[in-house]
């Protein structure tokens, strides 16, 4: 949305009066990432059904791959306007965004499906993370996650914790302090300069996930694959400028608040038949990825090495003036209600 002033804006109403009304609301949207996978997929389906619920009166275009700002700039971009609305990664902002970043913890809800919904509700409905919002001029429409976390190695394999001592492994989010902890050797990397990084003996191993693995031919380095049992990475929220979310009609602002958790259904049922996919691809080939499952004991070893990125973020929380311990409380509750429907009920794309 643009606001005209002065001559302008005298010189656009006579214009108008002389033009039949035009119904359309037409937005910037800015998105760091291409227009292709899964996610991709899903924020294409959530604008289409914007403007299919609002009879084509709210449409946006698309800025895919950065071509506006960066991902480290979307906060205050969207926040003054740069774009209407956008996608923000809450593993950029730490200190700034705790609310989002929140997403990110390390815990042990590996579903990312349960913890999208968990999100979604902090995001829209917790008091003093509307404040928050409110603060940052942001309005939030939605959530996403990665599907569960994996190392994947060449060569090598991770079939227990004491493996990770010495292991040249890629340092990604907040999964690096806690292989750091456990004595891996840290290779600041990003993700995309994993195969390179793989190939070239760089690195060993490193954070991944399957359907990512496949989409960027990452599997063609691996020979073994470790889940492990830490939540996905759940920060990566769309929002919309707060002035331009109120300046909409408020059947538009229902419209969008209505496809909040919808587009999470959406998304995390195409997401886990990616993973499903890229798994098989992995198993099956002519010289398979081998899945290596860590001992109950390895797990609780990799938890605890997890709480220090946990009293972090409580840190950060409590300087932006949140009672880090009720915010987090509240979020673990919402885990355990999400992860209980799932189930008693199944997902929603099972329930025929």
């Amino acid at each position: 949305m643009k606001r005209l002033a002065g001559p302008f804006l005298a010189a656009a109403c006579t214009l108008a009066a002389a033009l039949p009304a035009a119904a359309e609301t037409r937005l910037i949207h800015a998105e760091p990432g291409p227009n292709r996978g899964v996610r991709a997929e899903a924020t294409e389906w959530w604008i289409g059904e914007a403007a299919r619920r609002s009879g084509g009166e709210l449409a946006f275009d698309i800025h895919w791959g950065g071509a506006l700002f960066g991902a480290n700039a979307a906060l205050t971009s969207i926040s003054n306007g740069v774009a209407d609305s956008g996608l923000i990664v809450g593993s950029y902002l730490e200190s700034e965004f705790p609310e989002l970043y929140m997403g990110d913890l390390p815990l042990s809800e590996r579903d990312p499906w349960v913890t999208m919904h968990a999100m979604n509700e902090i995001l829209s409905s917790y008091p003093a993370v509307q404040t928050a919002l409110a603060d940052k001029n942001l309005a939030y429409l939605g959530i996403y996650a990665t599907s569960p976390l994996q190392i994947g190695c060449r060569n090598d394999a991770l079939t227990t914790v004491d493996d990770v001592k010495g292991m040249k492994m890629r340092y990604g989010g907040v999964y690096g302090p806690v292989f750091s902890a456990l004595g891996g050797n840290m290779v600041e990397m990003s993700i995309y300069d994993t195969f390179q990084g793989m190939e070239t003996g760089l690195i060993d191993c490193t954070p991944t996930y399957a359907y990512f693995a496949v989409a960027t031919k990452l599997d063609e380095m691996l020979d073994s694959l470790t889940p492990i049992k830490l939540s996905p990475a759940s920060s990566v929220a769309t929002f919309m400028n707060r002035d331009v979310f109120e300046d909409l009609s408020p059947e538009h602002r229902k419209v969008l608040e209505g496809l909040r958790a919808e587009v999470i259904d959406h998304f995390a049922e195409r997401l886990s038949k990616a993973d499903a996919d890229a798994i098989k691809k992995m198993t099956t080939r002519e010289k398979p990825v081998v899945i290596y499952d860590l001992s109950a004991e390895d797990d609780a070893r990799i938890l605890e090495a997890a709480q220090p990125v946990i009293t972090q973020w409580k840190a950060s929380a409590t300087a932006k003036g949140f009672d880090a311990e009720a915010l987090l409380a509240e979020y673990k509750r919402l885990l355990d209600k999400w992860a209980k429907i799932r189930d008693t009920q199944g997902y929603p794309w099972e329930r025929g």
